[in-house]
């Protein structure tokens, strides 16, 4: 709530086969912190996958399957303010958002539109060149509670245990391939693998095919499955090989050293591993991925390897980036009350 006054916001978000759910899960986040507000949801039917976590957290959801019906749907919500998460906007879309004259916050958003913006956050990305309503940077990650509680007090000498997430949904089977990489090179066959399968995931009976045979050959592997709930599988790891997207702000938060995989060619401009030098980051679409993760995985299993870069997680405040975000939202609303009273 800001200032006391009860506001309309509206969301616009997407989840889907092709975009995860890191959209879904961020603007749960973030609505947390204005609950008391009035609060509608706007999914595209076609991107729509997660609805049900909104409706969970008993929000109001509502679809919409053309550009008619989405601005006539925003016209008759009239928002005070609109959030959008659905990647780069377009500069059409964000002019006509306009002529409804509500304020508006984009998350993740790099494309042209996002001058239209009154407030711009961009966590994942890293750039020298911004707008001055625009935020880069880890500190502004949204971190969901259950990771902002959690904490890793200490970094084993041995790897004993390791965690595996490719997303809410791992359209290209990703999770199958790290495995057969893995089986094929002899790795980690002495360590517990907790691996996670997200709420979109399809290629189970594929995937455990392999999975038992990885048993019957030695392997310790844990499936996790749809679960809300995963930095309880992830604390106790000593390392996590994980999607470049959002899913990185919360394994850092936890302090674990990462190897993070760049699935499309937008995650590869995620730059947060590579740019605090808390792991290593791979690009999947390259022609020499499994000689790179190989390599990756047997430097970070050495200590001293995964000492640095949990000396330097320690360093960095992720858990906190929800309330600046929230500050930063408070704040420049409250401007601009003010602007249009004097």
């Amino acid at each position: 709530m800001i200032k006391n006054k009860k506001l309309k916001i509206l969301v616009r978000v997407d989840g889907g086969k092709s975009i995860g759910l890191g959209h879904v899960y961020n603007m749960i986040t973030v609505l947390s912190k204005f609950r008391n507000n009035e609060i509608l949801i706007l999914m595209n039917l076609k991107n729509s996958l997660g609805k049900e976590k909104f409706m969970d957290n008993l929000y109001n959801v509502k679809y919409f399957s053309s550009k008619k019906q989405l601005f006539a749907k925003i016209e008759k919500f009239k928002p005070d303010i609109i959030f959008n998460d659905i990647l780069n906007t377009k500069i059409d879309y964000m002019k006509k958002l306009r002529e409804n004259g509500a304020w508006m916050v984009n998350f993740e958003d790099v494309g042209d539109g996002r001058r239209f913006s009154d407030l711009v956050i961009n966590p994942i990305f890293s750039t020298k060149m911004k707008f001055q309503n625009e935020y880069y940077g880890g500190e502004f990650a949204c971190v969901r509670d259950e990771f902002r509680i959690g904490k890793k007090n200490r970094l084993r000498k041995e790897i004993k245990k390791i965690c595996i997430t490719l997303g809410g949904v791992d359209n290209k089977n990703n999770t199958q391939r790290i495995m057969e990489i893995i089986q094929k090179n002899e790795l980690l066959k002495d360590v517990e693998i907790n691996l996670i399968l997200g709420f979109g995931f399809r290629y189970k009976i594929r995937l455990m095919r392999l999975i038992n045979l990885m048993r019957r050959n030695g392997y310790k592997i844990n499936i996790i499955e749809k679960t809300d709930f995963i930095s309880r599988y992830i604390v106790d790891c000593d390392f996590i090989i994980s999607s470049n997207g959002r899913t990185i702000f919360e394994i850092a938060s936890l302090g674990n050293p990462i190897i993070a995989l760049s699935v499309n060619a937008r995650e590869t401009e995620h730059s947060f591993v590579k740019y605090t030098k808390t792991g290593y980051q791979i690009n999947t679409m390259k022609k020499g991925f499994e000689k790179e993760l190989v390599n990756a995985i047997n430097k970070i299993s050495v200590y001293k390897t995964r000492k640095k870069f949990f000396d330097k997680l320690k360093k960095i405040d992720v858990k906190n980036g929800i309330e600046k975000v929230f500050l930063l939202i408070k704040l420049a609303y409250e401007k601009k009350e003010r602007e249009i009273k004097s």
